[in-house]
C-alpha cells in the first residue's frame, strides 16, 4: 500500500499547476505567460492598440450602411438611419423600394458618397415603405407598412 501511495502522491503532484517562481518567469517567453488555448483563442483579443474607432461604417469602408435600429408596432415597422451629413440631403436624394419581404434605401450622396442599406427576409410581408427625413437630429427614418 506504501508503494500505491507514493505513486499516487507522484502522479497528483504531477497534475497540480505550479506557481511561477522567478526562474520559471525567465524560462518561459513573455507571450507565452498571457496566450489563451482552446475555442478562446482570438475571440476574445480586444486590446488592438491601432484600432481607435469604434465606428463600424467607417471600418467597412464601403457605401453600405450598417448601424441602424428599429422599433415594430402592430400596422408598420420603424427603421431608424443615423448618418453625419443627413440634414444636408434634399428628399429627392433618399431613394426607397420594397418587396414582400425585403427594403432597400439608395442616398445618391450623404457626405459626399453614394450610401445603400438592404434588408432581406423580412419576418413579415410589407406592402410599401415611406422615407421620413428628421431634419436637425441627422437621421431618416423608413416607415414599412405590414401586409394585413
Amino acid at each position: 500500500t506504501v508503494h500505491r501511495s507514493v505513486t499516487a502522491l507522484a502522479q497528483w503532484e504531477n497534475s497540480v499547476p505550479r506557481a511561477m517562481t522567478a526562474e520559471t518567469e525567465k524560462a518561459a517567453p513573455a507571450d507565452a505567460q498571457n496566450k489563451w488555448e482552446g475555442t478562446v483563442t482570438g475571440k476574445y483579443q480586444w486590446d488592438d492598440s491601432k484600432k481607435s474607432n469604434a465606428d463600424a461604417d467607417k471600418d467597412l469602408g464601403g457605401d453600405a450602411i450598417s448601424k441602424y435600429s428599429w422599433g415594430d408596432g402592430k400596422k408598420q415597422v420603424s427603421i431608424y438611419i443615423e448618418l453625419e451629413g443627413l440634414d444636408d440631403c434634399t428628399e429627392d436624394m433618399f431613394q426607397a423600394s420594397s418587396g414582400e419581404r425585403e427594403v432597400s434605401l439608395t442616398i445618391t450622396k450623404v457626405a459626399g458618397k453614394k450610401r445603400t442599406f438592404a434588408l432581406k427576409q423580412l419576418n413579415d410581408e410589407i406592402t410599401g415603405v415611406k422615407v421620413n427625413q428628421k431634419k436637425g437630429k441627422g437621421m431618416i427614418v423608413l416607415k414599412l407598412t405590414k401586409k394585413e
